[in-house]
């Protein structure tokens, strides 16, 4: 009986060292996936949910193109219980931050030698318009250092406006 249980145990170890080696080969051997044509990569799910929802209420084609240095004049809709009013803001706009649909934009007003800063976003449907009052000619792209200056010190050099850039044609 010895001998019989030699032979088998050889006889698995053997088996055992066939099997090993195919599996390396099998996983030596590239796999290759057939991607179908219908599926679609999700790369960035909340970015596309919210390009949805920007196609919905973007703000492009109602407000004119400005820029870091303009004045504009910002109209707010403010609701204050059952009753809705538009309050305007007028400032110059100091920055740009974010992009896309997350965009905002800064506005610095001066009342009474008292600066009040306040960010609006871009396209949010609190906006009712935005009209701009004064072009200027700037060298940056962020206007922070405007906050330690006041009065001529923080003008800023003037460009004339073109005929109607003002305000922005809403297409019916």
């Amino acid at each position: 009986m010895s001998e019989d249980l030699k032979k088998t145990t050889d006889e698995t170890a053997a088996e055992n060292v066939e099997t090993v080696e195919a599996v390396e080969v099998v996983e030596a051997t590239p796999v290759v996936e057939k991607k179908s044509t219908n599926s679609k990569k999700i790369k960035n799910t909340m970015h596309d949910i919210e390009l949805e929802l920007l196609k919905e209420t973007n703000n492009d084609e109602k407000f004119p193109k400005f820029g870091v240095g303009d004045t504009i004049r910002v109209s707010v809709r403010i609701t204050e219980g059952t009753k809705e009013r538009v309050q305007v803001y007028e400032g110059v706009v100091l920055c740009f931050k974010h992009g896309m649909n997350r965009k905002t934009f800064m506005v610095r007003r001066v009342t009474s030698g008292i600066s009040v800063e306040r960010v609006f976003s871009y396209h949010s449907p609190y906006l009712a318009h935005v009209e701009i009052v004064r072009r200027a000619r700037v060298r940056r792209a962020k206007l922070y250092f405007l906050r330690g200056l006041f009065g001529k010190a923080a003008r800023l050099k003037e460009l004339a406006l073109k005929k109607g850039e003002n305000k922005k044609q809403v297409k019916s």
